[in-house]
């Protein structure tokens, strides 16, 4: 996935496979290559939306060349933790 550092998006983590019911998500955001980012996790817009087994997460800003890395947990209804994790890479258009 590729974004412009100036574009807001929402991302969806998909935990369908995983668990029947997703409650108490976090999203956080961390830069895997690229230039140093103190201000990675604030890429992370509003807090993150619950819709049936996916999880909805507004994410903006960037910098551009950078590679970040998203990362989801979850628990489910049987006590469970589940983490999805997805790679997005900013670029100017």
């Amino acid at each position: 996935m590729t974004k412009a550092p100036s574009e807001i998006i929402t991302v969806t983590f998909d935990f369908s496979a995983l668990a029947a019911s997703v409650a108490s998500p976090v999203v956080a955001c961390t830069v895997t290559t690229g230039k140093e980012d103190a201000a990675a996790a604030s890429m992370i817009s509003g807090s993150p939306q619950i819709a049936g087994t996916q999880v909805l997460q507004r994410i903006i800003g960037g910098l551009s060349g950078n590679t970040y890395k998203l990362r989801c947990q979850i628990d489910d209804a049987d006590g469970e933790r589940w983490v999805a994790a997805a790679e997005i890479k900013v670029n100017r258009f």
